[in-house]
């Protein structure tokens, strides 16, 4: 539990991107690249991934979460955020398409 909490504490103390659910603010491609790079960083735990990573959605982001956030209860993975994030709110072919590596391992 100590090394969850440290590692939750450095995450926040990065200052992660929040992502709206708009373009005004940052891409969604630029939003998971920055929460994948945090969460290698960090050393966070798969387990407080979903977590933490929600805790960084704002606006409508933020209220989409609370409708399916049924994923945080049941512990679902990052992967499954993942998708169903991309799934909502898509990726822009012009602006996402050269989004950056994603390292497999996470």
């Amino acid at each position: 539990m100590d090394e969850d909490r440290a590692a939750a504490y450095a995450f926040h103390g990065m200052l992660p991107l929040i992502f709206e659910g708009t373009r005004r603010n940052v891409s969604l491609a630029a939003w998971l690249h920055d929460m994948e790079s945090m969460f290698r960083i960090c050393h966070i735990a798969a387990h407080l991934q979903v977590p933490l990573a929600s805790r960084c959605l704002e606006l409508d982001a933020r209220l989409w979460w609370r409708t399916i956030g049924v994923l945080a209860i049941l512990g679902g993975s990052w992967e499954e955020f993942r998708a169903l994030i991309i799934a909502r709110y898509g990726l822009l072919p012009d602006r996402d398409a050269a989004m950056p590596y994603r390292d497999p391992e996470i």
